[in-house]
């Protein structure tokens, strides 16, 4: 295969989760475009989920602010800074890399690096900072980057408002959905079954899930009032967390299981951990719930949304670019337990025509606007557009310096 491009994506979050199941696919399809992706990785830990299929390396202490020992963890990265840039450099030298692919703004290193060896960065702008942090080191991204991607318009207007070079280099690039995995017609009834008997819910009860990594920004404790205003309304009522705890948020998880006994849902809520068969669980449900307080452009929401599955999402991030409200799901404003057990209960009240016309609203808005194919199409197009810049640099600059470059 004539291999185009030569990608080196960089996902310093050891947690797996959406962005690295997306990035999978999305390379994938690239690859029979003759676009190879290396991966370059935060360290291996127990969170870091499923073998990575492509070529792929990992680094320490990629991260200069981490919520936990935030001093120390601080220290380790200039101590690791060095040494992390000298690795990164020789890979982006060895593999011939043509664009550095940057996931989140507190990933300096591989962006600092690219930048000094003159190969352009697409940096994907999907942090949630605190002000302070916020100050410093947008400039510095600004600077860096040849491309800043941001997850929703939403997004962009709002993180680029008072920084006109971050704003002048910003593109809009949605998530997107492999509409060929998340697809009811592949799993129905008998995955519904199987999920329902693995878990022991009866098949008669109405299931209702959120999927995501137990972390404060999914909001679970506003699930679990939900989930307790909705019991008294439909008792039979039955509820599913999918996600991993995170050792990074350990007091998290307590505070969940201390939550879920003062609401006496021990008997009705079920956390399952880490799943790699998120189409089953979805399958299996009747409403998908997504209680975040603070998202990019969640994953999970157009999932279920593929799946056929009424969603319930609070209004953050580019949620409202995803979901037509009242169309293909409904909105509710973050922090509103009442809101959510509000809206899934008027989707357990709709009729089975009145749920086909929603859901099959939403696969159709999944399929034409946030599939797989599209995105990767977008992502290659991104790509293409800063080699050519970077072609144009070497040939103005003359053949030596693209023979520096090169050495």
């Amino acid at each position: 295969m004539n291999v185009r491009l030569r990608i080196l994506k960089c996902i310093a979050d050891p947690r797996f989760g959406g962005p690295h199941r997306l990035s999978f696919a999305i390379a994938e399809r690239l690859h029979a475009e003759g676009i190879e992706t290396v991966f370059l990785f935060g360290p291996q830990t127990d969170e870091s989920g499923p073998a990575c299929p492509f070529e792929h390396f990992h680094l320490r202490h990629l991260l200069f602010l981490r919520r936990r020992h935030p001093i120390l963890n601080l220290f380790a990265f200039l101590l690791w800074l060095p040494w992390n840039i000298l690795r990164i450099r020789k890979l982006i030298r060895s593999r011939r890399i043509d664009v550095v692919d940057v996931d989140g703004v507190l990933n300096v290193p591989p962006a600092l690096t690219a930048w000094l060896c003159r190969v352009p960065v697409l940096w994907c702008y999907n942090d949630h900072l605190p002000r302070a942090v916020r100050l410093v080191l947008l400039p510095l991204v600004a600077r860096l980057a040849t491309k800043v991607v941001i997850q929703g318009e939403c997004l962009r207007q709002a993180r680029t408002a008072s920084h006109p070079l971050l704003r002048q280099k910003a593109a809009v690039l949605h998530t997107g959905t492999d509409t060929t995995v998340f697809d009811p017609d592949r799993y129905g009834v008998e995955a519904r079954r199987r999920i329902r008997e693995q878990w022991n819910i009866p098949s008669a009860s109405p299931l209702i899930g959120t999927v995501g990594n137990l972390n404060p920004f999914k909001g679970h404790e506003h699930f679990l009032r939900a989930a307790a205003q909705i019991k008294k309304q439909v008792p039979d009522a039955r509820f599913i967390v999918v996600g991993r705890r995170l050792t990074t948020t350990p007091g998290y998880w307590e505070r969940l299981q201390q939550l879920t006994a003062a609401l006496n849902l021990e008997r009705d809520v079920i956390y399952t951990g880490f799943c790699d068969d998120i189409p089953s669980m979805l399958a299996a449900l009747d409403v998908f719930v997504l209680a975040s307080i603070r998202e990019s452009c969640p994953n999970a929401v157009l999932e279920a949304m593929a799946m056929k599955v009424p969603v319930v999402a609070s209004d953050v991030g580019a949620v409202s670019e995803l979901v037509a409200d009242g169309r293909t799901g409904t909105i509710v404003p973050p922090h509103s337990p009442e809101a959510i057990a509000a809206a899934v209960l008027e989707h357990l009240a709709r009729t089975p025509d009145q749920i086909e016309t929603m859901t099959s609203a939403a696969r159709r808005r999944v399929q034409t606007e946030f599939s797989l194919d599209r995105i990767a199409q977008r992502q290659e197009e991104l790509y293409a557009r800063l080699d050519r810049r970077r072609t144009h640099r070497r040939n103005d600059d003359g053949p030596d310096a693209e023979h520096a470059g090169k050495e």
